[in-house]
Formats: C-alpha cells, structure tokens, sequence
C-alpha cells in the first residue's frame, strides 16, 4: 500500500484574506479525500480562523521573511519538502527560487492564479478613466511597454509551473490565447474556488445592505459604493450600509463618508465572524474594478443575500448566471447601480425571490465539485510517474 500524496500549501499569512480562505476550505476536504496537507507559512495567525471551523491539516512556520524571494524561506522550504516527502507545492505567489527548488528537491509546483489573466491590464484602464493625466501618461507608449511586461510575467511562470490553476474555464481560454498566445504544452487547470455552506440559513433579513473584503483602492473601489450610497440612503431611509474588512484605503474611505455626508453608514471593521452580518443582511454590494472569482458573493449568496455588482470580471457572469441569480451592473455606471439596488430593496416581492434562488445557485459552489478537480490533476500525474 502506497503512502497518501502528501501535499502543502504555501502562504505569506494564514489565514488571511480570500485566497487563505480559499485554502482553508480546500485543505480540509483534500484531507477527507485521503490526502495528506500541510500549510507552509512564516505568519500563522490563530485568531483569524473563521468561527467553528475545522483543521485537519497541519501548519508549519517558516523563518521569517518574503515567501516570493526570500533565502531562508527558500532553504527551509527546501528542506521540509524533503524531510516530509512533499510531492506538491501550491503557491499564488510569483516565487523566484522555483526552479532551484524544483532540480533539489523534485517537487512539483502548482501556481493558483486567484484573479482574473491580465487583472493588470484592467487596472490600467481604470487609472485612465479616472484621471486625465495618468490617461496621458499611460497613451504614451508606457501601457504597452507594462503590457509586454505583464506578458512576459505569466510566460515566465509558465514556464516554471508543472500547473497553473485558472478559477474558471473562461479564465483559462483567456490565459491560453490572450496571454499567452497558444503555447504549445497545456498544463492549464480549471481549479474552482469552494465555499462551505453554511450550518442554518436565516430567513428573516433585516434592511442591511453589506460590504465584505478587504478596502483596497486598486481593485475593490469601495469609493464607488460611498458615492453610489450618497445617491440612494435618501430613497432607502430605514436601510443601512455596513463596510465589513480593514486595509490601506480605510482613512480616506472614513474621510470621502464624512465629506459625502452619508447617513446609516458604519465601518465594522475586521471580523472573523462575517457569517453573522451574512444573517442579517438583505443585499451584498460589490463594485470591484477586478476580481477573480470574489468569496464574498458565492457566501453571500449561500445564506440568501442578493449580490449587486458590476459585470467587471469574466468570472460575475459565472456567479451572478441569470437575473435570479443576482444583478449585474454596466461597469462602472454608478447612476445606473444606485437605481438598481435602490429597485431591489424597495421591491420586497422580488428580494424575496431572489433570495431563495441565490441560495439554490450556492448549491454548485459545494467543496466536493473544487476537490474532484484538485484530486483529478494529482491522479492525472501519479499516472504518468
């Protein structure tokens, strides 16, 4: 009898934000699959585990530094794939000592791209929109010589990876011919994110509409959500808007809210107990410049929260399938989403119909759909041994 395929994940910090989440939830049912996991990581952080949830997994820290570029990560990676017999190392980050670690150690490497291919294509043309100087600066040869490095970025990861996870197919046809340009080996995989359900469903919402996720200007533009709240909080009085996660952008968040002079407005904060803003709230809002495939949405979705949103990413039309399932938004048309979500809130009949349907749409995010994929590319590879 062969030993389990032993496995580890590779982490700056667990488990936070989506990604560690991510993780989490596939590292335990990978482990129910008969594998063996293990979290590679220098910052382990006990109280960010989500209330009630399960480990059975192992952690291990590393010495302290980048996990990118880092020489004693590197070494002590090195080391502990070979003590415990890691066959695969699954990492989101661009870690410059692949190749190396890859010829002494005969591991072999998943990249997880936890974003949409060329998310920095799309981060671009967002700086043009919103500024006419950076519209001048990026016109002048500079977005296409960023452009070609982009390109070269996921060439170059490609070439190291012995798999380069996608979170969904239109990501993958995306990465294969817009970026990379039909390469002549394909070791994409389609790897779904999975959520757990939750335990109970609340039926009784309150009028809440939240924010969940970290407050980054780059590429959650949670500026957008004040300024479309601004447009609606006088049409919707008894409702309230909740900003739930912490991060660089919070100061001015709090300042552009002041300045905006925005009513039934509160920032929570970091909490690792989201699922009881999950049971209150009637509607999610999410007005990214880019995501990859957002947690947020498919969690809101399971505990019968509708999700706003502007159909920014390749992968909204994955979740949000249908009108039922979710509004979608032309991006970023800020008029146009405060009328919808002012429609859906008003419209009690319809929310309530939305809310048993997204639930129904939860049910194809479930952990056994993302393990079969995960256990379907490490069975493809025992094979070839």
């Amino acid at each position: 009898m062969t030993d389990p395929l032993h496995i580890a994940f590779l982490h700056q910090d667990f488990p936070f934000s989506g990604a560690e989440q991510v993780t989490l939830s596939v590292a335990n049912e990978l482990s129910r699959n008969g594998l063996e996991v293990t979290i590679l990581t220098p910052h382990h952080h006990e109280e960010a585990y989500p209330a009630g949830s399960q480990r059975l997994f192992r952690v291990v820290t590393l010495p302290e530094g980048n996990v990118k570029k880092s020489r004693q990560v590197a070494d002590a990676l090195c080391r502990i794939i070979r003590q415990e017999s890691i066959g695969v190392l699954i990492t989101y980050r661009q870690i410059t000592y692949a190749t190396p670690l890859k010829q002494q150690t005969g591991v072999k490497i998943v990249y997880e791209l936890h974003n949409t291919p060329y998310y920095e294509c799309l981060d671009i043309a967002d700086k043009r929109r919103e500024s006419f100087w950076a519209n001048i600066f990026y016109g002048c040869g500079i977005e296409r010589l960023l452009l070609s490095a982009y390109r070269a970025k996921y060439r170059r990861i490609y070439a190291w990876c012995d798999a380069f996870g996608l979170l969904c197919e239109s990501y993958r046809q995306m990465l294969l011919h817009e970026v990379l340009g039909h390469p002549a080996e394909d070791k994409t995989w389609v790897l779904p994110n999975p959520i757990e359900p939750p335990e109970r469903v609340e039926d009784e919402k309150e009028k809440l509409i939240v924010y969940v996720g970290r407050l980054s200007h780059r590429d959650k533009r949670v500026d957008r959500l004040l300024r479309i709240w601004q447009l609606a909080q006088e049409q919707l009085p008894q409702w309230r808007l909740e900003i739930i996660g912490n991060g660089k952008a919070a100061p001015k968040l709090k300042q552009q809210a002041v300045q905006l002079g925005l009513k039934n407005i509160h920032f929570a904060g970091y909490t690792n107990q989201v699922q009881r803003f999950y049971d209150r709230a009637s509607i999610l809002c999410l007005t990214s410049s880019f995501e990859g495939w957002p947690m947020c949405v498919a969690e809101a979705q399971a505990n019968g929260v509708v999700p706003v949103l502007f159909n920014s990413f390749a992968g909204a039309t994955d979740l949000v399938g249908n009108a039922d399932e979710g509004v979608l938004v032309t991006p970023y048309d800020e008029q146009l989403f405060a009328q919808r979500l002012v429609h859906l809130a008003t419209n009690e009949s319809l929310l309530h119909h939305m809310q048993q349907a997204v639930r129904a749409k939860s049910l194809t995010y479930n952990a056994g759909r993302s393990a079969q994929a995960w256990m379907e590319m490490f069975s493809q590879w025992q094979k070839s041994r």
